[in-house]
């Protein structure tokens, strides 16, 4: 294992972290090497856990759970009472409750295991209809009341943990659910798909439409999706919610998005109601193939991220930064896990192997940070990345050349600054233009680029279409937006017209508080005039 130490340096240009933007790498004389390497499986190792320090999981395309036990000096001895047989098709995920007496497993038989983690004895079987379909992932809520499933049924099931009832399905994805995450105080669960959407659904009530899905978060589908347990704020004042949600995908992008809910709430583009919002956050980049895994560590400093590449990448995610690469499994790495006490990472490979290191060592690389420990210690946001705050149109060359090295594209940021490709630009461009002119020659390069493009325009259009202009914009007898203001009596601002038509029918009150007019006189409202028609230019 040889893994590529970052710098110093917080963040890549345009705030988003890609692979070659780390300041150095480590000698030879550095490598990591796990501190065991389980073997037990006669098929790939689909999905890992760990509970505390003192038991791991794995669960395998071979339809079996091994649980092994850790001893002083990082030995891990499969405990008397595994394997635990009891699935008849390949078990797609495992997870420990969070106090460690239980374990869940569910697997392409459309069934849901609960297995007793001392005596390894079944406890029951979970299975929402005869005909359930296949399943490809399990959760517990933190404090451990529910417990979701997800599968191919494009349907999320939530169960009491306490009693075993089903109590209910919520549907409304059009592709198979991959995988299922609660928020950490569990009063709310995203669920990611394989079309790529997310969506956010309120797991303590029952409310049967999500309240509010993001269309497209990755290209080619959800893969993997987890909460931090650590990093977000409660606003008791605006009864308002924030989490910070990591996603991979088929794209090979990492996305962190903040994650709001509760009163004066923006919407987000795709948001199917007010009060809850799934927005961009910042994106890491690096990986070379789908993301199949991604998990924070109890403690909120590290991010790790298992891929189709081999690889498993540890970030930072509070100063946006690659900590370094593991790269030693012979296949795909399917999955991976913290310890609780952040010390030990474990990932299960297609190799039919799951390797542990110890990484205590990188987490201190963002403990001894002063600025992170300041976020840390107070559950802040890390800074947000500018240029997604900005609409394509107002993207400079600078941020056009590091979106193209972000999505592996670096090669033609030469041609792009020397004709002054800028957001504006950007949102032009054609086929021909990229070929004949940007030498794009590659067919899926240009596909890649215009599908980006059209992604966010597509996003630009959304927001703008769900803004709402502010108030005093507004006639007060219309509620729309003012063409020609004036000043009534009243000291208010109106519509001409409207206003007009008011006083033609003979009213001499006012339309906003009733009292007699002084005067049927209406001036003209220059100011408000310019600043309607600034929005107008900007926002429409």
């Amino acid at each position: 294992m040889n893994p590529h130490l970052g710098g110093d340096d917080p963040m890549g240009v345009g705030g988003r972290s890609a692979a070659g933007m780390v300041a150095g790498s480590a000698g030879r004389d550095d490598r990591m090497v796990p501190v065991a390497t389980l073997t037990g499986h006669a098929n790939d190792v689909t999905s890992v856990d760990i509970t505390g320090r003192s038991l791991l999981a794995t669960g395998s395309s071979d339809k079996s759970v091994r649980l092994y036990k850790w001893n002083i000096g990082d030995q891990f001895v499969e405990v008397r009472h595994s394997p635990l047989l009891g699935h008849t098709y390949a078990i797609n995920s495992v997870t420990f409750s969070p106090f460690g007496t239980k374990l869940a497993s569910a697997g392409t038989d459309g069934i849901t295991i609960i297995w007793d983690v001392k005596s390894g004895e079944r406890v029951c079987s979970l299975q929402p209809s005869i005909d359930a379909a296949a399943l490809r992932v399990c959760t517990f809520s933190p404090n451990s009341s529910f417990l979701a499933t997800g599968g191919d049924d494009d349907m999320v099931a939530i169960w009491d943990v306490s009693t075993l009832a089903l109590l209910r399905q919520v549907g409304g994805h059009e592709a198979s659910i991959a995988s299922v995450c609660f928020t950490p105080d569990s009063a709310y669960l995203a669920s990611g798909c394989s079309g790529g959407d997310l969506k956010l659904w309120d797991a303590r009530y029952g409310h049967a439409l999500s309240l509010t899905t993001r269309e497209d978060a990755h290209d080619l589908g959800v893969s993997t999706l987890h909460f931090s347990p650590a990093i977000g704020k409660e606003d008791t004042q605006q009864l308002r919610s924030q989490y910070l949600l990591a996603t991979g995908g088929q794209d090979t992008d990492l996305n962190l998005w903040s994650v709001e809910v509760g009163h004066r709430c923006s919407s987000s583009p795709g948001s199917r109601t007010d009060g809850a919002s799934i927005n961009l956050h910042h994106t890491f980049c690096g990986h070379k193939a789908p993301i199949m895994a991604v998990r924070f560590s109890p403690n909120g400093f590290l991010l790790a991220s298992a891929s189709g590449d081999k690889t498993v990448r540890m970030w930072d995610p509070f100063r946006m930064q690659l900590l370094c690469v593991l790269d030693g499994h012979k296949r795909y790495v399917t999955s991976c896990a913290f310890s609780d006490d952040s010390c030990l990472l474990v990932a299960g490979s297609g190799d039919r192997t799951a390797s542990v290191w110890r990484v205590d060592n990188i987490s201190a690389l963002t403990k001894h940070s002063p600025s992170v420990h300041s976020l840390a210690a107070n559950n802040k946001f890390p800074p947000f990345n500018f240029r997604e705050n900005k609409k394509v149109q107002e993207w400079t060359r600078e941020d056009v050349c590091s979106w193209l090295t972000e999505h592996g594209l670096a090669e033609y940021s030469h041609n792009f600054r020397a004709h002054a490709i800028d957001g504006r630009e950007l949102i032009t461009l054609t086929e021909d233009k990229l070929e004949n002119t940007l030498g794009v020659d590659a067919l899926g390069h240009r596909n890649k680029i215009l599908r980006l493009v059209k992604r966010h325009k597509r996003e630009n259009s959304v927001a703008e279409s769900n803004e709402v202009p502010p108030s005093e914009f507004l006639c007060p007898i219309t509620q729309e937006l003012i063409v020609d203001p004036v000043i009534c009596a009243d000291g208010f601002t109106y519509e001409r017209l409207a206003m007009e038509a008011w006083l033609s029918s003979k009213k001499r009150t006012s339309p906003m508080t009733n009292e007699l007019l002084a005067h049927t006189i209406l001036t003209p409202n220059r100011t408000l005039r310019t600043l309607i028609q600034r929005y107008r230019e900007q926002n429409m």
